[in-house]
């Protein structure tokens, strides 16, 4: 703040020193030149009146001695000259020689002159002033005004004002360094407040007793730091509150999986144990049917209730093992995972690698995370069967500490992850949705990347409990 006070304070000093600066030299420049203009008219008139007489006599050496008392008693004079009738040179100042450039000046007819010209003469501009003498009769005299002294008046004068351009900067720092530490000591209170504010104290206030802009201001922040006070006391009430519901949600969602896979659970056993052992049993009864003699009509029904018979057995397996996978009961969570990934292979048209990292997990998980993650894996690979066209998937376990890292990478179609998940309307990817949860439930985070051409990759990283209470050695 002191440094904007203090730029726009030098700022305005030093741009009304500017204007005031170039506004006198113009008002001096035009006052001195209108007072050369006068002073050249009246030595020229003096100059004529005085040279009559002397131009007929032919007295040169009084006309000279009267130019030059012309030029030495006026500083502003360059030169002096007299001509005759006949625009000749009787007389001038010049010590050198008349110079080539006055001699075409100096030939015009009488009548040409009279007034004022502007001539330049040894690089410098001079004023040429001309009075006829006796009505040019006789001659004209002429006389020169340089404008040095106009110069050196200007300078001076430009100076002048610089140097009270300089004090008035110089007095307005020192006032403008007052006034911002005057204003500079409240906000300063202010920013110390705000600052405590951010970082949660919330009980913070500013005791200012002016009654300007910048007490309402210290008012204006009290009465937000009481606001914001209040608010923090309900925003924790309902986190409190939200936190119960989220934890009641888990455990509802919780147990809902967990009947859910018991349930499948059972229908799996029965399906195998009791449906497909009937099958086989009819297709045993069937095989003797066959084989006894008999009408070959009778035959050929046989041989098709035997094919129904050995399709339906292949069925119920295949329902059996996607309700609950045997295999992970009996093997545990990466060969059930390991068969998953077989199975979708051999039926779909992309490549299934799973590829375990770091220390291999010989000890059982708990049931739900081994569920979840194959879960997961199996919703992953329906996903790319149905929606990717993918021709590569890897699976990738990782174990790290107390964590478990699982990374599903296809190089398919992949979609728009944040359009997905923000709502969209269409019926693709709901799965999705049940992975997150299932992962959320479990304790772990859920993400996933995915671009349009390229591919998808799912992260899952699952805090990790074993079947048995002891950690893996």
């Amino acid at each position: 703040m002191e440094m904007k006070v203090l730029s726009i304070t030098i700022g305005f000093i030093l741009f009304l020193g500017a204007g005031v600066a170039l506004e006198m030299r113009s008002i001096v420049s035009d006052l001195l030149l209108g007072e050369l203009d006068k002073q050249g008219v009246s030595l020229a008139s003096d100059l004529a009146a005085r040279s009559a007489d002397l131009v007929l006599t032919s007295n040169v050496y009084a006309m000279h001695q009267l130019l030059h008392d012309t030029v030495n008693n006026n500083d502003s004079v360059q030169y002096a000259f007299v001509t005759n009738e006949k625009n000749e040179v009787v007389a001038h100042t010049f010590s050198g020689g008349f110079p080539v450039a006055l001699l075409r000046v100096a030939q015009e007819v009488p009548a040409m002159n009279q007034g004022k010209r502007l001539l330049e003469i040894e690089e410098q501009v001079v004023h040429d002033f001309s009075r006829p003498i006796v009505d040019g009769r006789v001659g004209v005299a002429r006389v020169g005004l340089h404008e040095k002294n106009i110069r050196a008046s200007i300078i001076h004068v430009t100076r002048t004002i610089v140097q009270t351009t300089i004090m008035m900067s110089i007095v307005g720092i020192f006032a403008a360094f007052l006034l911002t530490n005057l204003l500079h000591y409240p906000i300063n209170l202010l920013v110390d407040a705000t600052r405590r504010v951010s970082l949660g104290d919330f009980a913070q206030r500013v005791v200012i007793h002016t009654k300007d802009q910048i007490g309402i201001l210290a008012r204006a922040f009290n009465e937000m730091g009481e606001n914001l006070a209040r608010k923090e006391g309900e925003n924790s009430r309902l986190l409190a509150e939200l936190e119960k519901k989220e934890s009641v949600r888990r455990n509802l969602l919780k147990t809902l999986i967990t009947a859910q896979e018991s349930e499948r659970k059972r229908i799996s056993r029965e399906l195998h144990d009791e449906t497909g052992q009937m099958l086989s049993s009819l297709m045993l009864h069937l095989r003797h049917l066959k084989s006894a003699e008999g009408n070959v009509l009778i035959d050929e029904e046989i041989e098709r209730m035997r094919a129904v018979v050995e399709h339906s057995i292949h069925e119920v397996k295949r329902i059996s093992r996607q309700l609950r996978p045997s295999i992970l009961d009996d093997m545990g969570l990466l060969p059930a995972v390991e068969h998953l990934g077989r199975e979708y292979q051999k039926n779909a048209q992309f490549e299934v690698d799973v590829v375990i990292q770091g220390r291999e997990i010989s000890r059982r998980l708990l049931p739900e995370l081994e569920i979840t993650l194959f879960r997961i894996v199996q919703e992953a690979l329906t996903n790319v069967t149905k929606y990717a066209e993918a021709s590569n998937v890897s699976i990738i376990f990782t174990l790290r500490g107390d964590l478990l890292q699982l990374i599903i990478e296809d190089d398919g179609e992949g979609f728009d992850v944040e359009r997905h998940f923000a709502g969209d309307t269409s019926h693709e990817h709901l799965g999705l949705h049940g992975m997150q949860e299932r992962v959320e439930i479990v304790g772990g985070t859920f993400q996933i990347e995915s671009t349009r051409g390229v591919g998808t990759t799912i992260y899952v990283s699952i805090p990790i409990t074993y079947e048995e209470s002891e950690a893996l050695a």
